[in-house]
């Protein structure tokens, strides 16, 4: 019977599209959802290397607890007996290659219908392509259906099945320019990461005005005492298959969270470092069980991973006596293997935030009032913007300071200001005092000197704080 004598129609959808469907729909007129594989579950001792075009490329391997991986198309066409003169079905991976021999091939068995589809070539380990040869014994309607079973594959990407059907082997065999009765393809797995991680990076900012000992916000007794920075999220995605075994994995399968260590590194030497609820929770006094463990140097601190899925915000509470030190802070993720795979991929320097200095703070060893010296004090405003100041006093025992009309001020946008010492302080007891100055402001805009002139003898004395 001359197969030649073909009908083709319109390809009919057999399978719906889901996550969750056994058998994967190649001839679905519109995209299948694919089966998805943690990507920390793709272990490297279970791989396949590439063989013929395949050469050089090694495969991870995925496996299918059920049929998940199955594929079925349709033939699209009412099919005569071809006794002898059979069809040839080619199968080409994408992504992908055989881990094991190609499987069978199943054809559909109903009333109008009887056919078989064997190995023909192809299908070795390690390569991606395979032929059928496909019998009809008794004439087929357009809705038969060809099933092929994938055990298990090995991956490189997502991997997509392309069936095609053809009249003669040498239209299979064409490498490109063959031209099919019918083909189909599809996406048919989806590599993804399981553990999803969400670093929030927040910026705090230690207030000027109190020479930064307090942080600007806080409410309440811990006004000032507490900062609050970024957060870090530790999600799931679920519905995910271990590529080892096809069942749905846990967190456990990709990491103990009590042994997968968090690193934060930053200038942590001033107060206490902890993880805590958005909020920080006002803890002046934080439990033992959230803080980092710090190093020597304090300049980076850890803690379990299991801490922060429940206290996600990066803390600092602090005493409000030392100055708070302008900071970046970035946090590591090692994570421990769990019970499939590689482990979750670590997660390196991402930022949760900085530690930010509202203004510029400059210590001024020696101011005096001594009547032989003219001493002012100059600030240098650069930026486009006014800017407040103000001075606070250190003196010696014995003497007293009392602020003057030029103690505080406004330092003008763009401009030089000069200030007397004497219009800055009033001392008692002895003449001169150490004084600190604060000025609201970006540090790099603005330039701190003193410049003291002897009156007896005009000789001058500079000093520059900063430039």
């Amino acid at each position: 019977m001359l197969k030649k004598i073909v009908t083709t129609v319109g390809l009919v959808s057999v399978f719906g599209a889901s996550a969750t469907q056994a058998i994967q729909n190649l001839s679905s007129a519109t995209a299948v959802t694919p089966i998805y594989y943690a990507q920390e579950t793709l272990g490297t001792a279970d791989a396949t290397a590439g063989s013929g075009p395949n050469v050089g490329t090694t495969f991870k391997d995925i496996a299918d607890a059920g049929n998940k991986l199955d594929v079925v198309m349709t033939t699209g066409f009412v099919g005569a007996v071809t006794n002898n003169d059979d069809y040839y079905v080619k199968v080409e991976l994408a992504n992908a290659a055989f881990n094991v021999q190609a499987g069978a091939m199943a054809v559909a068995v109903n009333a109008l219908g009887v056919g078989k589809s064997t190995l023909f070539s192809g299908g070795a380990v390690g390569s991606s392509l395979a032929i059928y040869e496909f019998d009809i014994s008794s004439a087929m309607v357009a809705t038969t259906t060809l099933t092929l079973d994938i055990v298990s594959l090995g991956t490189n990407g997502n991997p997509a099945v392309t069936m095609s059907i053809f009249e003669t082997l040498t239209e299979a065999n064409k490498a490109t320019g063959g031209t099919p009765v019918t083909t189909a393809t599809q996406t048919i797995a989806s590599i993804r990461e399981a553990n999803k991680v969400t670093f929030v990076a927040a910026n705090e900012t230690a207030e000027v005005s109190q020479g930064f000992l307090k942080y600007l916000n806080g409410t309440g007794p811990t006004v000032g005492l507490v900062g609050e920075l970024g957060t870090t999220t530790f999600g799931f995605v679920t519905a995910t298959m271990a590529a080892d075994n096809g069942t749905i994995v846990n967190v456990g399968d990709l990491y103990t969270a009590t042994t997968s260590v968090a690193t934060v590194t930053g200038d942590l030497s001033n107060g206490t470092w902890y993880f805590d609820a958005v909020g920080c929770g006002a803890n002046l006094a934080p439990p033992a069980a959230q803080k980092l463990t710090l190093n020597a140097a304090k300049t980076s601190g850890t803690a379990a991973v299991s801490v922060i899925t429940s206290s996600s915000t990066l803390c600092n509470v602090v005493g409000g006596t030392v100055a708070i030190p302008a900071s970046s802070y970035v946090l590591s993720v090692a994570y421990t293997v769990g019970t499939v795979g590689t482990g979750a991929t670590a997660d390196v320097g991402v930022s949760v935030g900085n530690v930010l200095r509202n203004g510029t703070d400059q210590n001024i060893n020696y101011l005096t009032t001594f009547k032989d010296y003219n001493q002012r004090v100059y600030i240098t405003n650069r930026g486009l913007t006014d800017a407040t100041y103000a001075f606070t006093f250190q003196t010696e025992d014995g003497t007293t300071a009392t602020a003057g009309t030029a103690a505080t001020g406004t330092a003008k946008a763009s401009s030089v200001l000069a200030l007397k010492a004497a219009d800055i302080v009033t001392l008692t007891g002895k003449t001169r005092t150490a004084a600190s100055l604060s000025i609201v402001g970006t540090p790099s805009l603005f330039s701190i000197s003193t410049q003291q002139v002897n009156l007896s003898n005009g000789a001058t004395d500079t000093v520059i704080y900063k430039e």
